[in-house]
């Protein structure tokens, strides 16, 4: 009886092992499926960042392009006395379209330097709607405002590489 004894503890102990061993690689499978899960998940949403990141980037590019464009010819409208009415009201209708679209996608500093070129514009829009003649601080206003713009805008595109995850 002693071996049947020791045959069947030791077959218990085996069992045992077994069991606990079984127990231990189901745990490290689950915990190596959950990382994989993570992993991927983390994936991802770093694909959909970077993505949208390089959408913000392209967006405010071509906002950029427009309001920068629509900048000159609604000066000139402005400035030179014998602006037709038409080609003026099509600049600063070009002009209003282009700040909207900064304004939707620029960061702060750009929205700002924006708006204020914004009001010089309508500043002197307002003296040429009285009949009265646009003085010359009135245009250097508007020459400052739109470097000021410039100058925000390609603060933009100047951040580092190693920072692009930061784009303001």
């Amino acid at each position: 009886m002693d071996q049947g004894l020791a045959a069947f503890f030791t077959g218990l102990v085996a069992l045992l092992g077994a069991l606990v061993g079984g127990g231990f690689s189901a745990r490290a499978a689950r915990i190596g499926g959950e990382k994989t899960v993570e992993a991927a998940r983390r994936q991802v949403q770093d694909q959909a960042q970077a993505e949208s990141r390089r959408w913000l980037l392209q967006a405010r590019h071509d906002a950029y392009q427009v309001v920068l464009g629509s900048i000159d010819p609604y000066t000139d409208a402005l400035l030179v006395p014998t602006a037709e009415a038409e080609a003026a009201e099509a600049a600063k209708q070009r002009f209003r379209s282009a700040h909207l679209q900064v304004t939707v996608v620029g960061p702060e500093t750009v929205r700002r330097a924006a708006q204020e070129l914004s009001f010089a514009f309508v500043e002197v829009q307002r003296v040429r709607d009285e009949g009265r003649p646009v003085t010359f601080s009135m245009a250097r206003k508007i020459e400052v405002r739109h470097t000021a713009l410039v100058k925000a805008i390609t603060a933009v595109y100047a951040w580092e590489p190693d920072t692009a995850h930061k784009i303001p």
